[in-house]
């Protein structure tokens, strides 16, 4: 019974001690340059950024940044019937955090704009993407 308790209790050790190395958060003062993308995603994410306080530097010149975001958007048909059936998102954007150094994808997230309660009738657009995205982004990475 001792020994096992000393087999848990240096494997919990171990795991606390190792844990830093298992972190794949971005840091913060990270500086990130936002790729243009379709539909003008890219113009509502960085706001966003700033709003929710996310600890990052946004650069505008790609050769200084350690992450860049890249990825697009999507505007699907303004059907009435979408709307009074609450059928499927008016705008949908996905993104991929890519580290530069690494060459690698370090988070993807995406997001659409409609509404589980009022359905079509909330008001949508890309800036709800937007929102819904780096929401994602700052719960998931920070």
């Amino acid at each position: 019974m001792r020994n096992s308790n000393f087999i848990i209790a240096a494997a919990l050790l171990a795991l606390t001690v190792a844990a830093p190395s298992f972190a794949t958060g971005v840091p913060n003062g990270a500086k990130i340059f936002i790729a243009p993308m379709d539909n003008g995603l890219d113009g509502f994410l960085a706001p966003e950024i700033i709003k929710k306080k996310v600890p990052v530097v946004i650069v505008t010149d790609e050769t200084q940044a350690e992450y860049v975001l890249a990825g697009a958007s999507l505007k699907a048909d303004d059907k009435w019937y979408h709307t009074v059936f609450g059928g499927k998102d008016k705008n949908e954007g996905n993104v991929t955090l890519i580290n530069v150094k690494e060459k690698r994808v370090i988070w993807a997230g995406e997001a659409g704009d409609r509404s589980l309660w009022l359905g079509g009738w909330s008001r949508g657009g890309q800036r709800k993407v937007a929102d819904r995205i780096v929401s994602k982004l700052k719960h998931d990475m920070f």
